[in-house]
């Protein structure tokens, strides 16, 4: 009874600090039993800032739309200014899209590392559902890790032009160890149009035939010789005459051949 008195305490010394108007709507819109089970699962202080910092209509689509336990634990895992800064830049729906598939505190990890403007300019680039399903397939480490060896730019750049399926295939067989590597040699343009070239299951398979190390070599190697692309559509087609006028002459051989049988009889 005791515990329930102070949290009953807590939400009106809550409500009072909003001032009248703001406290009524959102009491109204909420309902007491939910900002009371809200109140008595995050400290005070940080609800008021928080409720400071954002409209009414904000604070009630945000508690409408995200999972107690999920708001909870944005609130835990963020600080005020990060959470404030996310919450302002993303729509609502994006947002609960976000909250319900990114852990919380992958969330942080991301804006504390990065900042919070890069993190959301992720999400906004990339798109929120090809950023949930990218981040299915590897760690929020392993992608702090991937931006930090290169730039956000590089990365960005790269996965922007590759599909789910594609980036997929890609981190099951190769993993993301070599990606530095072939963005440091190639630069993303090269290594994009490497990808469009060959197709991905292609350049796969001459990563896993050559060893990335050897095929650096012989990409280097190759760059290095004066070639003329002018001649590789002469060449082929000077083959494939050379081809054809080898399958003529068999048929001349069986016509004289004929002829011989003919005279013979």
């Amino acid at each position: 009874m005791k515990e329930v008195l102070v949290t009953i305490q807590t939400v009106y010394q809550y409500l009072e600090k909003l001032g009248p108007k703001k406290s009524f709507q959102i009491l109204k819109n909420l309902g007491y039993e939910k900002l009371l089970s809200l109140t008595g699962k995050v400290p005070k202080e940080r609800l008021i800032v928080l409720t400071q910092k954002l409209s009414e209509d904000t604070v009630v689509e945000l508690v409408k739309q995200i999972p107690e336990k999920i708001l909870v634990e944005m609130i835990n895992e963020n600080s005020d200014d990060d959470l404030v800064y996310f919450i302002h830049s993303l729509s609502m729906s994006d947002l609960s899209m976000v909250s319900k598939n990114i852990p919380p505190a992958d969330v942080s990890l991301l804006a504390k590392t990065l900042g919070k403007e890069t993190s959301v300019e992720i999400l906004k680039n990339l798109g929120i559902q090809k950023s949930i399903a990218l981040l299915k397939a590897i760690s929020m480490k392993e992608f702090v890790w991937l931006v930090k060896q290169t730039d956000v730019t590089s990365v960005m750049s790269l996965v922007q032009e590759l599909s789910v399926p594609e980036c997929k295939k890609w981190i099951k067989q190769r993993g993301i160890e070599e990606l530095p590597i072939l963005i440091h040699f190639f630069g993303v343009k090269n290594v994009l149009t490497i990808f469009k070239k060959l197709g991905m299951n292609s350049a796969l398979d001459l990563l896993r035939m050559l060893g990335t190390k050897e095929m650096l070599e012989l990409s280097h190697l190759i760059s290095n010789m004066q070639l003329d692309d002018s001649k590789i559509n002469s060449l082929f087609s000077s083959s494939a005459k050379s081809k054809h006028s080898k399958e003529i002459k068999p048929s001349k051989k069986k016509s004289a051949k004929s002829k011989v049988t003919k005279k013979k009889r």
